[in-house]
């Protein structure tokens, strides 16, 4: 089943009268939190999901913090969201997939991709993919969400957040504060690519090079280039993977003779607007994870609750002022008007409606009154509803007018279902935004400051010679599928042909199948990852061509790994 898939008991009731049950009443049932392993995809194969925590290497503490500088143990793990065909035991794997996530994103974010691909494996040619829950995660309070997931009731996740309501136990704490995670401004590049090691090191170390594909998206396709250019001791990151796959990311400064940023503006910060990089400076003294201009941290808590009630309860109209106050920032409205719990998640999210571009989708459109163009505060020309005495509803991406690429009910269910997991990552790193573009020339020598004194060893940019595929969206693809985002990269590994000990060893890079571009003018930035896998959505023949990068190059000998219990 491709279409919501919610992980409830069947007949449970939820008692919400005061005082002991009637005689003869059910009795509570106990609340155990979503399943670590669990069936998420039935057709046309069954794909499992766990949950699984990895141990990752303890980062310095913060030089200049006069507390809270060290990383606490419990935060030195990251979340391995793995997806198979469902077997008992797993079945060696063809290819592992390991999916680093952009900008705020949390592993939910790949959810659609990586289901396409386990469905297109079979048991004698699977597929895994590892979606990466990075550290920062560990930090979010889940427990709402977790929470109305299983009793199906969203108003739950909406009083523990909000109203602070306790819940089952506990009572929510509220955003924390800058001042107590002091030890996140070391959460940078090289601690994540010490984390992404640690994961790629569960496969066993002489069957990556023809089993491992490394795939990044946004600025997740910059962390894995600089992974794949990393010195690991002498040892260049690309030797353990079999391929690196770079979605509507690049640096964009692959092999130029010039540190991408200046020193100064490392340490001090640099661009200007909404979106400006911080240095690092301000990251050690206060500023250790990105707010979201505007809308604050809070806004993910309203898009989770906004999934949960598109997911459980789509036509009902819900009245929300937290809801609402971000929604006039995300439509430009001074008033919203009423609309259904599907609508309100399509028009957050809909590219034709929403501010936020780079977290938008092609999910459908809106209906049930009129919709109007406005300018949004971030500069696009979109449309919005308007009239206050209708009630507009939603029509998904398969029936609207054009024909959209994301299935309204998976973008739902990628912002609450299963453990402690979501779309986003509440607390990014500010840290990680900084690190990549100092390394981003992959070829830093060491002498070269960002490497002498601040730890980024991009140095092997120009002998990686693993393939390369590189996919152009709506980002660098210039919301017109261009591929001259991939120049620069394509250029600084022109004269190295796939290397020794890979399936297509010896190719050149002039051949299409060892650097290889695709553009999707018609996929947002986010529906690469989200997309519904069916010939109605672009995103459809985009997971085709992925899945046979994969299989182009990758072994048919399998590899079998020994992960954590879930």
């Amino acid at each position: 089943m491709r279409g919501l898939l919610l992980n409830l008991s069947v007949g449970f009731t939820l008692l919400v009268a005061c005082g002991s049950p009637e005689p003869g009443a059910p009795e509570p049932v106990p609340y155990m939190p979503p399943a670590a392993s669990a069936i998420v995809d039935a057709s046309p194969v069954a794909i499992r999901r766990e949950v699984i925590k990895v141990q990752v290497p303890a980062p310095p503490p913060n030089p200049d913090a006069t507390a809270n500088g060290d990383t606490p143990p419990a935060y030195n793990f990251v979340r391995l969201v793995r997806y198979r065909l469902d077997s008992q035991p797993a079945l060696p794997a063809r290819a592992i997939a390991v999916l680093v996530p952009g900008f705020l994103g949390g592993a939910l974010s790949y959810d659609a991709l990586a289901r396409a691909l386990v469905r297109r494996s079979t048991p004698d040619a699977a597929i895994e993919a590892w979606a990466i829950d990075r550290r920062a995660n560990l930090i979010e309070d889940q427990h709402g969400m977790d929470v109305a997931e299983v009793r199906g009731d969203p108003e739950l996740a909406a009083s523990y957040y909000f109203n602070g309501t306790p819940l089952e136990g506990k009572t929510y704490d509220g955003v924390m504060p800058q001042e107590s995670l002091a030890f996140m401004s070391e959460w940078g590049l090289a601690s994540t690519i010490a984390d992404l090691r640690a994961v790629i090191d569960l496969v066993p170390a002489s069957e990556r090079k023809t089993h491992v594909v490394l795939v990044g998206h946004s600025l997740g396709a910059s962390i894995v280039e600089e992974y794949a250019a990393w010195d690991f001791a002498g040892a260049p990151g690309y030797d353990d993977l079999a391929a690196l796959v770079l979605v509507d990311g690049a640096t964009g400064s692959e092999g130029h003779a010039d540190i991408p940023i200046t020193r100064q503006e490392y340490e001090e910060g640099f661009g200007a607007g909404s979106f400006q990089r911080i240095g690092l400076r301000d990251i050690r003294k206060s500023q250790r994870y990105f707010v979201l201009p505007l809308l604050g941290s809070d806004v993910y808590l309203v898009a989770a609750m906004s999934g949960l009630r598109a997911a459980h309860r789509p036509l009902d109209v819900t009245s929300d002022s937290t809801r609402d106050g971000a929604m006039r920032v995300l439509l430009g409205l001074s008033q919203v008007p009423d609309m259904t719990n599907r609508a309100a998640l399509g028009f957050a999210f809909d590219r034709a409606y929403t501010a936020l571009s780079f977290a938008a989708v092609s999910c459908g459109e809106g209906s049930g009154g009129p919709i109007e163009p406005y300018h949004s505060v971030l500069g696009d020309d979109l449309l919005h509803p308007t009239d206050l005495n209708s009630k507009y509803d939603w029509v998904d991406y398969d029936k609207s007018r054009p024909t959209g690429n994301t299935a309204l009910g998976e973008l739902a269910q990628s912002w609450f279902l299963g453990p402690e997991l979501d779309f986003a990552e509440w607390y990014f790193p500010n840290r990680l935004s900084l690190d990549p573009p100092a390394a981003g020339n992959l070829i830093l020598t060491t002498d070269d400051w960002p490497r002498k004194d601040y730890g980024l060893r991009a140095a092997h940019g120009r002998t990686m010679d693993m393939p390369i595929l590189g996919v152009a969206a709506s980002l660098v693809g210039k919301g017109k599928g261009d591929t001259t985002a991939f120049d620069a990269l394509r250029t600084l590994v022109a004269a190295t042909p796939i290397g020794p000990g890979r399936v297509q060893q010896g190719l050149p890079r002039t051949n299409g199948d060892a650097f290889k571009v695709l553009g999707y003018p018609q996929l947002t930035h986010i529906d690469p990852l989200m997309g519904a896998d069916s010939p109605v959505s672009q995103a459809h023949g985009w997971y085709d061509s992925l899945y046979n990068f994969i299989m182009l190059h990758t072994a048919k000998g399998p590899t079998t790994v020994q992960l954590p219990t879930p």
